[in-house]
């Protein structure tokens, strides 16, 4: 994300009075749906920033600071919270604040919302997974959207790998750990993240990785592959690159492997300083695989039983491609690394390490600390909820519950 001009204050709205009408009215409500009644002569104060056509309203308690980046959903935003106790150097903790626009009318935005605040307040509280401090959902335009109030994560990881800072070996294995602690919790609730990517890994500049974005996650009873499935992940260009590749050939379920793919991918980036897999669409992405990792089995192509498969089974391109040796690829990588991207980035998806087996390697040996690796307490996520939410009335209506539960457990 790219630093911006900062939010300017240019006024002070007096008039957040909440409604005690349970039905919610985008025309007439000035106030925020998860504001808490204090009695009929209650005022809220928020302020409002500007800065060109972004538009943010927040609580008098925070001072927006500047845009911290823009994107098709929505706008980032960091704050300083002006009644918490300030830091070392004197200085009220920073946060930021990620608006979306466009919430109420788009579809896919609400199932997006709803499962992400879902699982953040299930994964909240580990150390590899960001923290959600509150979270609103504002009516009045044009400051209309959900707002999410997060600790402020100085980097993500693709920064931190692009950059020119040096990363040694003692970096490589150490952030490596952090992941699959990560891991290993969002997996042990049963959950796939299904986007894990430099970009949804967060930095802070003591080197804490912490694991966010989860609005692609699913759980592991929940993978049927379907036309909806297809679109929803096979399409999304973004995360394309760190795609395991029985997303795109498969016609049959995947599981957590896909995400223990994607860390393969981030370690070899570790070492790479660029993505391993860059490719233009989806074949594409297929054959630079190839070319490192040698033909798939003809077998497990088979088994794939697509017809992208298939015309791999039929294609004479590739099919004397073999496996490259990762110091030819990866020059100064380590044995025990060369030995861990094998057991990540193969083909056959059952072969592949598990995160329980991964957080026992070699490789993470020198950093681990095997007595702070917990699995979630709450045991295996609940996805019934999304049987309810069957048209855009269920799903606003899920949301600001959700939204009001949030508030009422983080107390």
């Amino acid at each position: 994300m790219t630093n911006s001009l900062p939010l300017h204050n240019n006024q002070t709205l007096l008039n957040q009075r909440p409604s005690n009408d349970d039905e919610y009215d985008r025309k007439n409500s000035t106030s925020s749906a998860t504001t808490p009644h204090h009695g009929k002569d209650y005022i809220e104060q928020r302020n409002v920033y500007v800065n060109g056509s972004i538009q943010f309203s927040l609580p008098s308690k925070y001072a927006a600071i500047q845009v911290l980046g823009k994107g098709s959903y929505g706008t980032v935003c960091s704050a300083k919270d002006l009644t918490a106790k300030k830091t070392f150097g004197n200085k009220e903790p920073l946060l930021a604040i990620k608006k979306i626009t466009n919430i109420l009318s788009r579809e896919i935005l609400l199932k997006r919302s709803i499962r992400e605040l879902k699982f953040m307040a299930f994964f909240q509280g580990h150390k590899n997974i960001v923290n959600l401090i509150d979270v609103e959902l504002i009516f009045e335009k044009p400051y209309d959207g959900l707002y999410c109030y997060q600790e402020l994560i100085d980097y993500d990881l693709s920064k931190v790998i692009h950059s020119s800072v040096q990363l040694t070996e003692f970096h490589i294995r150490y952030f490596t750990y952090q992941i699959l602690c990560g891991l290993k919790y969002i997996h042990s609730a049963g959950v796939i993240h299904r986007d894990l990517k430099p970009g949804n890994i967060l930095c802070t500049v003591n080197g804490c990785l912490k694991i966010c974005d989860f609005g692609l996650a699913r759980g592991i009873e929940q993978i049927e592959v379907t036309k909806f499935q297809q679109q929803d992940i096979t399409n999304y260009v973004a995360t394309r690159w760190y795609r395991a590749p029985e997303i795109i050939l498969s016609r049959k379920p995947y599981n957590k492997s896909i995400d223990m793919w994607a860390v393969g991918c981030i370690l070899a980036e570790f070492y790479y300083r660029k993505p391993l897999f860059m490719g233009n669409d989806s074949m594409h992405q297929i054959y630079e695989v190839i070319k490192v990792l040698g033909y798939p089995p003809s077998h497990l192509l088979v088994d794939f039983g697509s017809v992208k498969a298939w015309n791999l089974v039929n294609s004479n391109s590739f099919n004397n491609s073999e496996k490259k040796d990762w110091d030819a690829i990866l020059p100064g990588v380590s044995i025990d690394a060369v030995n861990l991207l094998d057991q990540l980035l193969c083909w056959e998806p059952d072969k592949r390490i598990s995160v329980i087996d991964a957080l026992d390697h070699k490789f993470v040996d020198s950093v681990r600390r095997n007595n702070d690796e917990p699995v979630c307490p709450h045991g295996i996520f609940d996805f019934a909820y999304e049987s309810e939410l069957k048209s855009m009335t269920n799903l606003k209506d899920y949301l600001i519950k959700e939204i009001s539960l949030f508030k009422i457990n983080r107390k």
